[in-house]
Formats: C-alpha cells, sequence, structure tokens
C-alpha cells in the first residue's frame, strides 16, 4: 500500500516539474513574441493570456501541495495501523 501512494506523489511531484517547465518556456516565448510583434494589442493580449496562465499555475502548485499532504498523511496513518498489527 504504502508503495502505490509513494507513487501517487511521485506522480504529482513530476506533474509540477513539467507544469514549471512548460511555464517557463511559455514566459520565454511570450517574451519573445512581445518584443518581435509591433501591434500593442497582441502584446497586450499575450500579457493577458500569459498572467492568466501564471495564475491558473499557481492554483495547480497550491492543489498539488495540498494532495501531497494528504497523501503524506494517509502514508502516515497506513504506516502506523501497519506497525500497531504488527
Amino acid at each position: 500500500m504504502k508503495d502505490i501512494d509513494n507513487s501517487k506523489l511521485v506522480h504529482v511531484h513530476t506533474a509540477l516539474q513539467r507544469l514549471d517547465k512548460a511555464l517557463t518556456r511559455l514566459e520565454g516565448a511570450a517574451s519573445k513574441a512581445a518584443t518581435a510583434v509591433p501591434a500593442a494589442s497582441n502584446s497586450a493580449a499575450l500579457a493577458e493570456k500569459l498572467h492568466t496562465l501564471t495564475d491558473a499555475h499557481d492554483t495547480l502548485k497550491e492543489t498539488a501541495g495540498k494532495v501531497a499532504q494528504r497523501l503524506d498523511a494517509a502514508i502516515g496513518r497506513l504506516s502506523a495501523s501497519l506497525d500497531s498489527e504488527a
């Protein structure tokens, strides 16, 4: 049981790392696009999109943190339960 819960935590951690990398690439692309596109409206739209995605990233990161805490607590309870049975 403990290995299954740990693998879920690893998946959450891996997903957060991939999300961080994707956001970094998106920020870089938005920065390049903002300097390359002369129209101010395009830059403003990209900046707004980046802001929206950054907010979504922060929300997902917070949720993943809560999930990790709950998984840690469940693992702790399972471990204590298994220890008390032994």
